[in-house]
């Protein structure tokens, strides 16, 4: 379970560092609201956002409290609150890479 909480803080990681990279490269003047205010990418990122909500508060709730297993339950609702987390991500990140300018590879890459 562990590895499943590192590796799902990773791929946050990942995908955090990929949209603000991403971010310099998107052409500004097409990137429309109309993409944000679309009613699928509201309702999955409001979605995830309140799972994360929901699954963050049932850690820290089962964290002060002595049941057996416990430890196991709030490990899990902590890798299903970073698991959301980063679906969030992946999801911003699809939605600005379509706006993205394709930058060309430099020179110094290729062998003449």
């Amino acid at each position: 379970m562990e590895f499943m909480i590192f590796a799902s803080y990773l791929i946050f990681i990942f995908l955090s560092t990929q949209i603000w990279f991403l971010f310099k490269d998107v052409d500004k003047s097409k990137l429309a609201l109309k993409t944000f205010a679309d009613v699928s990418f509201f309702k999955k990122n409001c979605t995830y956002v309140f799972l994360f909500s929901i699954f963050f508060m049932i850690h820290e709730f089962l964290e002060g409290i002595t049941l057996p297993n416990a430890a196991l339950y709030f490990e899990f609702f902590e890798m299903l609150a970073i698991f959301c987390l980063s679906l969030f991500a992946y999801e911003w990140y699809r939605a600005l890479k379509i706006y993205s300018v394709k930058k060309p590879l430099p020179q110094e890459l290729f062998m003449d």
